[in-house]
């Protein structure tokens, strides 16, 4: 493939950057959630799509295989999940072989890795797309030609794969011969330390006794903030299913069309919904639950939410505002001083108001 083709597909990607990012942003959830479902215990969950910038650093143009589709490049939507051990790992590709289609031919499984005269300790990787019966969903259709890379890994290889790359600078034969053999020894001790971990932790559970820790009252400290991330707005909701729900037939009441989600998309409106607290510096649990109980008094959050559409009467009848979305709308609406002075594209706020409005 000639330069000039490299280029073509530069320009589209820069044109279909925004919904790579919208993708990953997606398919990071989707896993998070499938994976929890299952009840695998996460470390962390992030998607990203590649720059644009660095595009052109996915392939080589000269080369026989060079792609000649965006499709070709599975990188430029990637998703990683950390997991703690290794066993987890494995966890995770079942769920990954059930809910998603694998090209195995451009994917590092785990029973791929047992070379034992493998360089250090590599994660698994896998090249994913939606399979049929998510593709064929209205709210996945527009991604169903999307490839994306998966990486899983444990926090001990996110070590590895985070330090290693400083250490490959030019050097002589020698002497790269000497640090290859310290990267092999240091690569074993790594996967020998994830395996440690995960037998003392069998043995702890195994002999651990059935008591409770003691209660010990603490001051509070006004410093020492618990984050409020997308784990811990899920936990929430699940303690207080009343509110979303509240909240949608409040929307409805006052005149917005009644609108029954499935339940992936209102996981997705949960993320948006994370997505515009976080904008709004509402980064604690309790800073949340004051707005919450804001909202009750002398009926604030329904005069704001029927003052929404009012504003926008003819178009709402367009727009699909479940419980998650009202309390987005409402956000938006009472956090503006916050807000106006934010890049609220960069922070995914503007995705989540269209998708309301049925654009996105």
């Amino acid at each position: 493939m000639n330069a000039t083709k490299a280029d073509e597909l530069g320009k589209k990607y820069m044109q279909q950057y925004s919904l790579y990012r919208e993708f990953a942003t997606r398919a990071s959830n989707l896993l998070e959630s499938l994976v929890e479902q299952d009840g695998i215990q996460l470390y962390s969950v992030s998607g990203e799509a590649k720059p644009t910038e660095n595009f052109l650093q996915s392939f080589d143009p000269q080369a026989d295989a060079a792609p000649t589709s965006l499709t070709d490049i599975a990188d430029l939507c990637s998703v990683k999940v950390l997991v703690h051990f290794p066993e987890d790992v494995e966890k995770v590709e079942k769920v990954i072989h059930q809910e998603f289609l694998v090209d195995m031919s451009r994917s590092m499984t785990s029973s791929k890795l047992d070379d034992p005269d493998r360089f250090g300790y590599p994660a698994v990787y896998y090249t994913l797309s939606l399979n049929q019966a998510r593709a064929s969903m209205r709210e996945w259709s527009k991604y169903k030609d999307l490839p994306f890379s998966l990486e899983v890994r444990t926090v001990i290889q996110e070590a590895w794969a985070a330090n290693t790359p400083k250490l490959m600078l030019p050097t002589d034969a020698s002497t790269k011969r000497r640090m290859q053999r310290k990267l092999f020894r240091v690569g074993a001790l790594l996967e020998e330390a994830d395996e440690g971990y995960y037998t003392l932790w069998e043995s702890a559970r195994e002999s651990a006794m059935p008591v409770t820790p003691p209660v010990v009252t603490v001051a509070p400290t006004p410093a020492a903030k618990r984050v409020f991330d997308r784990s811990a707005l899920r936990q929430y909701f699940q303690e207080h299913e009343e509110i979303p729900d509240k909240w949608a037939e409040i929307a409805s009441e006052v005149g917005f069309p009644a609108f029954k989600p499935d339940a992936e998309y209102l996981d997705t409106s949960l993320s948006y919904l994370w997505d515009i607290l976080r904008a709004a510096e509402m980064d604690s649990p309790d800073e949340f639950q004051r707005f919450i109980d804001s909202l009750e008094r002398e009926e604030k959050g329904r005069e704001q939410i029927a003052t929404v559409y009012k504003a926008f009467e003819r178009e709402a009848q367009s727009w699909r505002v479940d419980g998650y979305s009202a309390l987005f709308l409402l956000v938006l609406n009472l956090k503006w001083d916050v807000l106006q002075n934010k890049d609220l594209v960069e922070l995914n706020v503007k995705r989540g108001s269209d998708r309301i409005k049925g654009i996105a």
